[in-house]
């Protein structure tokens, strides 16, 4: 279950970016027309004045009834340690306000930054400047190209409405959006309608984007994708934290790599750590192994990775015509020495439901190398009429079919004859270990090891039951057929009785240690959670 977060890492480089292009929309706009950002408490006490420096022409004019200096050719203006040029302009002292026209150009040498632009306007009423044509702004580390910015003093922040491009990172990452807003009081860059960041290591696409510069968090809102090479994550909530390195989606989220596939209702994501949790309805979907994982809280190490899952754990092998569904209290998949193999686990409390199998047990792994089940702690199967149990039991499939079943120590197959009779018959095989083998899923053939103890009950098609055989040797193998036993192979030591209808003693029909356990079996996929805990045995039964 390995995924990688990596592409949320925003390098602190871009940050920075991010930070300078919040500020610069101060110092160059704002500033401009009003003193630098660390002037501002000091307006109150003075106001800078429009300072002119160069122009070819000098002409006083009147524009709507509002006396004006027209400046013409060359012209050069300063504001405070601000200097524009431009092919011409005009300035209002009474108002303090100002426009400029034809290759407007700012320099900010103590800031690291330029603005170019078509025309400028600065109404000093209303204190807005209005940058309108080609406008670019550029500084050491980004490049701001639209064709309507706007700085509102009054509200303290500057806007693009109509189409903005920034270039970060050497001009290898590109952000475009329609809307651009920059907050100075609460250091906030929101990016609104067809957001889109472009880098060499991933992509983001997104309905609105904010980024607060202070404390390096980005939000997203709306439908957001984001791309890189490793996985697709897809959110429409969520934040990444460069400073912190954790990261949160936190509506209708999942994640897409080359072999899995992650929702969830929340999913956090610490950088530095490595771990990721996912809470509420979380559902993983291996492609490669074909199974699912869902479950309510999901602990995933990216460096290790190992998975645990808790709170309802279900996990779903997917086969061609079937599907084997199992619960615990907990599953957890780590790989295996080589870290080639992964495994997973299921402890306390396991129990699975396959049509054709089902199985319960304290701890069960599910392991890639040999394609097997391993059941472990008192584990009990059931296919078709068949009960089996062991000490240990491992079930290995090829293509998703049972191939074959390993039972160690105690081992114990029971079969359904007739329950209809007063006492129940069962058919019974049991030795010190055992091997099954399946053919289309049922269990054909059985080979007993050592101490081998087998009774059967024989039938006449048309008079009944006729006896109940009795057979012991070494070695067996006991050929089945829909959990009836069609003929038995008796090796080394062999003994075989017919035991009359007559003579049979309810003592003699079940072997020492025999228990029915039919009430314990899952009957369906949601019986799975219904844990049934095992039956004691009464004295006299």
């Amino acid at each position: 279950m390995e995924f990688n977060f990596n592409i949320l890492n925003l390098k602190a480089s871009r940050t920075y970016s991010w930070r300078l292009f919040a500020l610069l929309i101060l110092i160059v706009i704002g500033g401009f027309a009003y003193g630098q950002t660390k002037k501002v408490k000091k307006e109150k006490k003075k106001k800078s004045k429009i300072e002119i420096l160069h122009a070819n022409d000098l002409f006083f004019d009147e524009e709507n009834g509002i006396k004006a200096k027209r400046l013409i050719g060359d012209v050069r203006i300063k504001y405070d340690k601000t200097i524009m040029t431009c092919d011409s302009a005009f300035v209002y002292s009474s108002t303090n306000s100002m426009k400029a026209y034809s290759r407007v150009h700012i320099t900010d040498k103590e800031g690291g930054m330029e603005l170019f632009g078509d025309s400028l306007k600065y109404n000093g009423e209303t204190r807005l400047t209005e940058v309108r044509g080609k406008v670019k702004v550029i500084t050491d580390d980004m490049e701001l190209s639209t064709r309507f910015l706007d700085y509102d003093r009054l509200k303290d922040y500057g806007y693009y409405w109509n189409g903005g491009v920034i270039y970060l990172n050497d001009n290898k990452d590109t952000l475009t959006s329609q809307i651009g807003h920059f907050y100075n009081t609460t250091n906030e860059i929101h990016f609104k309608d067809s957001v889109r960041l472009r880098s060499e290591d991933y992509n983001i696409e997104s309905d609105t984007m904010h980024h607060n510069t202070r404390t390096e968090r980005t939000k997203f809102f709306g439908p957001t994708t984001i791309t890189s090479d490793a996985n697709r994550i897809y959110t429409e909530k969520g934040w990444t934290n460069n400073k912190s390195g954790e990261s949160e989606f936190t509506k209708n989220s999942f994640i897409i790599t080359d072999d899995q596939q992650i929702w969830g209702d929340s999913i956090l994501y610490n950088q530095k750590t490595d771990l990721a949790e996912m809470f509420c309805n979380v559902t993983m979907l291996d492609t490669i192994n074909e199974f699912i994982v869902q479950g309510d809280y999901v602990l995933h190490n990216q460096k290790d990775s190992t998975t645990l899952v808790i709170g309802m754990p279900l996990m779903t092998q997917i086969f061609d015509d079937d599907s084997l569904f199992l619960h615990a209290d907990t599953l957890y998949s780590e790989f295996d020495s080589t870290r080639q193999f992964r495994r997973i686990r299921a402890h306390r409390k396991a129990q699975f439901y396959k049509s054709d199998m089902q199985g319960k047990c304290d701890s069960l792994v599910f392991r890639d190398e040999d394609s097997s089940i391993v059941l472990f702690y008192d584990p009990i199967l059931w296919s078709d009429a068949n009960q089996i149990t062991a000490d240990f039991i491992q079930i290995f499939r090829t293509e998703g079919r049972l191939d074959r079943m390993v039972m160690n120590d105690n081992a114990f197959i029971n079969s359904l004859e007739d329950s209809t009779v007063r006492y129940t018959m069962y058919n019974q095989i049991k030795g010190d270990s055992m091997i099954g083998i399946f053919d289309t899923n049922a269990l054909r053939k059985v080979f007993v090891r050592h101490s081998g103890i087998a009774i059967y009950w024989a039938k006449e098609d048309t008079s009944g039951y006729i006896g109940m055989n009795k057979a012991n040797a070494e070695f067996m193998t006991i050929l089945l057929d829909s959990s009836t036993v069609e003929e038995i192979i008796l090796n080394q030591n062999p003994t075989a009785t017919l035991y009359p209808i007559k003579d049979i003693t309810p003592r003699m029909q079940y072997l020492k240690k025999f228990e029915w356990r039919g009430k314990e079996r899952p009957n369906n996929r949601e019986d799975v959670y219904n844990w049934r805990e095992k039956e004691a045995i009464k004295e006299g039964d």
